[in-house]
């Protein structure tokens, strides 16, 4: 396989070897995934005997189709492969649309924390530091920010450290600085653009889904309280009545996600196994694999198990290793975006366009964004000065809705979070400075500058 990529890569030996790979390929994903789904399966039927409350109606309907798929998958006479995957496809594209519902009110909820901690210390009688300063404070910041060599680390830490900044801008000042980062994207791919637009909107709350309300109802009741709140006014007793609700929103959206994440790991690995089923090595790990999902599947079905659930356990002993064995290989192995790129009129000319559609889809599913979208396709047109000045308008219009919606303090709270995602605007290292120091000393509420410097303080130690 080493010598194919290699090949390949060199542009050397190009049909034979395409007509190598794809086989290789699968099957070292089939093992792969093999070992995944034993772990991921049974680790889900763990969590879900010791927690209840782990998924909502929908994914227990979910899991009971997969459990019926599996159940076929561990006989040797499964004959509706495609259809299995296309239940599995249908699945996998309605939990993405759950957390992507979901997705809202975590970016809703930060923002509401974030307005929320401000005003904490109006109800406690802390003092600033002995012997604190503006200018002390402001040289500890920027010590901190400047430690690292490594320059995203340091780009990281200035917009860790500007999100959290008692911010005071106006909105003609904000937009500015919306434009110009927005301008910076002039030349690029469509892509690009979007990728940033949904980075600004999602951390403003600005991004929304027409199924979040139905899809979360409980999720939607509990921020009309908080978007009731009057923070000019706000009493202790609606302080704490608010920080309950955002805890118990912060339970629920834990709950969802972990529900969400585990249900889709099992999908894709179930997914990777069938897309490269004729690829099966059936050695004695993946037989054990096999075994395993067998025996927990047995019990998730209720259906009597010859072995224990301690005694399922212990068949993990002959896998120790050998995932960290295969994921390199599966990594180096993978030049699927380049074979693509490149050979694309090939395959169509050696007929392999259909199980090259399927090696496509392998990475995405074995990558860390378990819920990647299968089907879309990348934009690569290029975004011109009127493209880019279309979606500025669109943006600040959307902005100039959210602020008349919403009162000053979670406004702030917006300002604060998409600044600290625009590209970097300082053009040297005293213009960040005195944009620390004179945020610092604009700021005259001393309960905000209090729940400021606590949070910078738990940044800088982290």
């Amino acid at each position: 396989m080493k010598k194919i990529v290699g090949d390949l890569l060199k542009n050397r030996n190009v049909e034979s070897g395409l007509k190598e790979y794809y086989g290789k390929f699968m099957e070292i994903n089939n093992k792969y995934a093999f070992i995944r789904l034993a772990m991921n399966y049974y680790t889900y039927y763990v969590v879900k005997q010791e927690s209840d409350g782990i998924m909502d109606a929908d994914y227990d309907s979910y899991l009971k189709k997969v459990n019926c798929i599996i159940e076929k998958c561990t006989k040797d006479n499964n004959e509706n492969v495609t259809e299995d995957i296309d239940t599995l496809n249908e699945i996998r594209d309605e939990i993405i649309g759950k957390v992507k519902d979901v997705t809202c009110y975590v970016d809703m909820y930060n923002i509401y924390e974030h307005a929320i901690n401000r005003v904490e210390y109006r109800f406690r009688d802390d003092e600033l530091p002995d012997g604190y300063s503006d200018e002390n404070y402001t040289r500890k910041l920027m010590q901190y920010i400047l430690e690292d060599e490594d320059n995203m680390m340091v780009n990281s830490k200035i917009k860790d450290v500007v999100g959290q900044l008692p911010l005071k801008l106006t909105k003609s000042k904000f937009y500015d600085m919306l434009s110009n980062g927005l301008s910076i994207y002039n030349g690029s791919t469509k892509d690009s653009v979007d990728d940033f637009l949904y980075m600004i909107k999602s951390s403003s709350m600005l991004e929304k889904t027409a199924s979040m309300e139905e899809s979360y109802p409980y999720l939607a009741e509990a921020f009309k309280q908080l978007k009731d709140i009057h923070f000019k006014e706000i009493t202790n007793e609606q302080y704490e009545e608010a920080k309950d609700v955002l805890s118990e929103i912060a339970a629920y959206i834990d709950e969802q996600m972990d529900g969400a994440m585990m249900i889709q790991e099992i999908l894709n690995d179930l997914l990777l196994v069938l897309y490269t089923n004729e690829f099966c090595v059936n050695d004695n790990i993946v037989k054990g694999c096999v075994e395993i999902i067998k025996d927990t599947n047995l019990l998730f079905m209720n259906k009597f198990s010859p072995k224990t659930l301690e005694e399922i356990e212990d068949m993990f002993v002959m896998l120790e290793g050998e995932q960290e064995k295969i994921y390199p290989l599966l990594a180096s192995y993978d030049i699927t975006d380049q074979i693509k790129e490149s050979f694309s009129e090939t395959i169509s000319q050696l007929q392999l366009d259909e199980v090259y559609e399927v090696v496509y889809r392998l990475p995405k599913l074995n990558s860390d964004s378990m819920f990647v979208e299968m089907e879309k396709e990348p934009d690569n047109s290029v975004a011109d000065e009127d493209y880019i000045e279309t979606k500025k308008k669109e943006l600040c219009d959307e902005y100039a809705k959210l602020f008349k919606d919403n009162e000053k303090a979670v406004n702030r709270a917006v300002l604060s979070a998409a600044i600290s995602e625009l590209p970097i605007f300082f053009n040297n290292i005293s213009e960040l400075q005195d944009f620390i120091y004179n945020t610092l000393v604009t700021c005259n509420d001393k309960a905000e500058k209090l729940a400021c410097i606590e949070i910078l303080n738990g940044i800088m130690q982290a």
